[in-house]
């Protein structure tokens, strides 16, 4: 990583330190504060909350990668719709998925990157989830399409423009890291809207192309 990263990252560190703090004196205070107090009080929690988050974010496109391990996307793809399920009952997922697809990768990376697409699937009011995994062109292909509620022509232009968003909590940089990812990994991401809902695509290569990278994560 460069001086300039270091020193981005390094600032982006401290500057999380303070924000828990804030944040715990916020709650404290609330125990005490009348009524009429806790509005204030709850918009400075969701402020500092979009903060974090905006952190979390920039720093998960600064850290460098690690060890490169065998990654069975199937499994990950399970690990992150189970948690999902877990908190939303009324979703449903579907899936089509070939067995034994991998790929040589970060394997917190790519967590991220599908944690994202389905977290945005989420949030835009899907209740189906349908996801396809295969193998093409020397590639893993995952496509992720939802029924949610889309996006519109003039949002779709600007999709992964740092700090871009039509949420009213996003940081704006969800699509930029699912991309940076995919990017890294010597792949693609894309995402577009359909007649009904929206369709994320990411290619990975299934071909291990750092052999000096040897630790692998065994499947569970």
């Amino acid at each position: 990583m460069d001086t300039e990263k270091e020193i981005a990252a390094a600032l982006a560190h401290e500057i999380k330190n303070p924000i828990a703090l804030i944040k715990a004196s916020i709650d404290h205070i609330k125990t005490y504060s009348d009524e009429e107090m806790l509005p204030a009080l709850n918009v400075i929690n969701k402020e500092l909350g979009k903060l974090d988050e905006l952190i979390n974010n920039y720093t998960t496109i600064l850290r460098p990668s690690a060890e490169y391990e065998k990654i069975y996307l199937e499994d990950v793809i399970y690990d992150i719709t189970d948690e999902f399920s877990i908190s939303a009952s009324d979703m449903e997922f579907l899936f089509d998925m070939e067995s034994d697809v991998c790929i040589y990768g970060d394997y917190s990376k790519v967590s991220i990157l599908l944690f994202n697409i389905y977290k945005n699937a989420m949030e835009a009011d899907s209740t189906l989830i349908k996801t396809k995994l295969y193998k093409a062109r020397g590639n893993a292909i995952i496509e992720i399409k939802d029924n949610g509620t889309g996006i519109d022509h003039d949002a779709e232009k600007n999709m992964g423009t740092p700090f871009f968003t039509t949420k009213e909590n996003g940081s704006g940089l969800g699509i930029l890291i699912c991309r940076t990812i995919a990017k890294d990994h010597g792949g693609s991401f894309d995402i577009k809207s359909c007649d009904v809902g929206c369709m994320a695509k990411v290619e990975l290569p299934v071909k291990r192309e750092h052999q000096s990278r040897k630790h692998l994560k065994s499947r569970i």
